[in-house]
């Protein structure tokens, strides 16, 4: 009988000193997300995956998960416990037999636009008796990007007025030299390169190519949040919103565009501030996502801004300018861009109250 609790003891001490040592041996840790970009208050999943790679069965294990601050769990019994400074933490105690994998799925939301950044979990592992615990930290960076709420359509047309209509004559007055429709006699007023001289030896008078007036109407979304907004975040957030909204409404419209921001973004270190480039009616989710990763802080100044529209495009039928309050000195700024023949109407973050 001695003997036979002599070998029980000695079997124990020799399991318990070994699963002392590798309780976490071989065990992964990894996650994912159901979607990475998303609406406010949109449900997805955090998918979390743990794997037993050994042969041992594992009696327990503690999966501790840090969140990003903003999050909320769409069931209240979900267990996540926030602290006075707001950081989530998401806990979950398992087993595992010998090869094996477990999946985990919490359904989450953010209220908020924004770039939020997950940052991996640690996984905590007990000895043979209970003793003892292991730790091991997974730092694994991945991003969820928000979206910002749009603006109310009513609310969006209002601001608007007769922007659209305005831009639409100015199209007709720009001529298109490749087109021509037709001829015309000379009045005087026309430059000498529209004369078309086969038509004028045949008539015996000056006579004019008459063109089409074909020139696509370009609009130029200027996001500048510059100024006295920054003490007013509820303004700026206002002009993500707006910018959002048009984008999606000259899409729908099939209105060609540019969008430019001085908004700086979270984002890598190689991937430049400036997005800038003829986007028509596509490719509006890289706006979105765009707008999703901005903050409240520009890396430029509203000028540079106005004179990088100018040099790009200074032919673009109209600019629409978002920007958070009303500012004298802005207004002065576009003249250059009015002197080019744009037209340019400025919608403000404080004005806009009604968001859908």
């Amino acid at each position: 009988m001695l003997i036979f609790l002599a070998i029980l003891v000695m079997v124990v001490y020799v399991v318990q000193s070994y699963s002392g040592k590798h309780a976490l041996k071989d065990v992964d840790y990894d996650y994912t997300f159901s979607k990475r970009l998303i609406e406010p208050e949109e449900p997805f999943e955090l998918i979390s995956t743990i794997i037993n790679k050994s042969r041992r069965f594992i009696p327990f294990i503690l999966l501790q998960e840090n969140l990003p601050k903003g999050v909320r769990a769409v069931h209240e019994k979900a267990g996540l416990k926030e602290d006075a400074l707001g950081n989530v933490r998401y806990n979950s105690t398992i087993y595992m037999t010998a090869r094996s994998k477990l999946e985990r799925r919490l359904e989450i939301i953010f209220p908020s636009r924004g770039c939020y950044l997950f940052q991996g979990g640690r996984l905590h592992g007990g000895d043979f008796l209970g003793l003892q615990e292991n730790r091991e930290s997974f730092s694994i960076f991945r991003e969820v990007v928000v979206y910002p709420r749009g603006v109310n359509v009513d609310q969006l047309e209002q601001m608007l007025g007769g922007f659209l209509g305005e831009v639409s004559v100015r199209r007709f007055i720009m001529e298109d030299p490749i087109l021509t429709i037709g001829i015309r006699e000379y009045t005087g007023s026309e430059p000498l390169n529209l004369i078309s001289w086969k038509h004028s030896a045949r008539n015996n008078e000056l006579m004019v190519k008459q063109l089409d007036y074909t020139v696509e109407t370009v609009i130029t979304i200027v996001l500048d949040i510059n100024g006295s907004g920054r003490d007013n975040p509820q303004h700026i957030e206002a002009c993500f919103s707006l910018a959002r909204s048009i984008c999606q409404l000259f899409k729908e419209k099939n209105v060609f565009f540019d969008f430019v921001s001085n908004a700086r973004i979270k984002t890598s270190k190689n991937q430049p501030q400036q997005l800038y480039r003829n986007l028509g009616n596509a490719q509006v989710h890289d706006i979105l996502e765009r707008l999703g990763r901005s903050t409240h802080h520009a890396f430029e100044s509203f000028d540079q801004t106005v004179e990088n529209v100018r040099l790009k495009r200074e032919k673009s039928s109209g600019v629409i300018v978002i920007t958070p309050q009303k500012d004298l000195a802005k207004q002065e700024a576009v003249q250059v861009l009015e002197a080019a023949g744009s037209a340019v109407i400025f919608m403000y973050g404080e004005d806009v109250d009604d968001f859908s």
